[in-house]
């Protein structure tokens, strides 16, 4: 469509103008204008929603390397052992003689305490203060992308962002309850494993100190003792 053009009548050799016609054309042209602006604002709206905003990531990789290190505190059994079943099995064997008490009992105190210690350190390091303020420094982030979203892949985007953030959070949640689940199995199996390891002793020690009844056979005023069959 090409740009409306003014009509001029001639009359007895005089161009003469015509008003009505130059009003229409002006409207017909004022339309054309405004469908250009209108087209040039879905252009950019088009560009703009293809434009991708800059992520907003929390690196929860680094924060979990540092919580199995930190839960791996010195003789504690922590689920990030390769052997762990068996490690399990040598420090609280049960209903087992303990071999010298004293040893034995510093090391399943030492393991029970260890592992206690390493769940709480792991605590520590997600709820100390700069692990918070690094939180809501992001979230803030990301409130603001959601605020000022401009386009559909921006809003994709923020939104995507927002679901990664969640799935981050639910995993620090999971290695929270993998520690708390780790050191109360180890702190009942330090006390089941006293108790049994107290009954084997006072069984061992009854089994070894029962006397065997000697057969007598009395005449008169003397008493004959017999040899006990074994």
């Amino acid at each position: 469509m090409g740009w409306p053009q003014t009509i001029h009548a001639q009359v007895g050799g005089m161009i003469v103008f015509d008003p009505a016609n130059f009003v229409k054309n002006t409207i017909t042209a004022a339309q054309m204008i405004l469908q250009v602006i209108n087209s040039t604002k879905e252009v950019r709206l088009m560009l703009q929603n293809l434009d991708s905003t800059r992520g907003t990531w929390e690196d929860t990789v680094l924060l979990l390397r540092r919580l199995d290190e930190v839960v791996a505190t010195g003789e504690a059994l922590h689920y990030q052992l390769s052997t762990l079943d068996q490690t399990m099995q040598q420090r609280y064997p049960g209903f087992e003689p303990p071999g010298q008490w004293w040893p034995a009992y510093q090391r399943w105190t030492t393991t029970s305490l260890d592992t206690l210690r390493g769940t709480l350190v792991t605590v520590h390091e997600q709820m100390k203060e700069t692990e918070r303020l690094r939180e809501e420094a992001l979230l803030a982030e990301l409130k603001t992308k959601t605020d000022n979203a401009a386009g559909n892949l921006d809003v994709t985007q923020t939104t995507n962002m927002i679901a990664l953030q969640i799935v981050e959070e639910q995993r620090k949640i999971r290695q929270l309850l993998g520690a708390l689940i780790n050191a109360q199995n180890v702190a009942q199996a330090h006390h089941i494993n006293r108790e049994a390891v107290g009954e084997r002793v006072q069984h061992d020690l009854l089994e070894r100190s029962a006397a065997v009844p000697i057969p007598t056979r009395a005449e008169g005023n003397s008493i004959h003792f017999f040899e006990a069959s074994r």
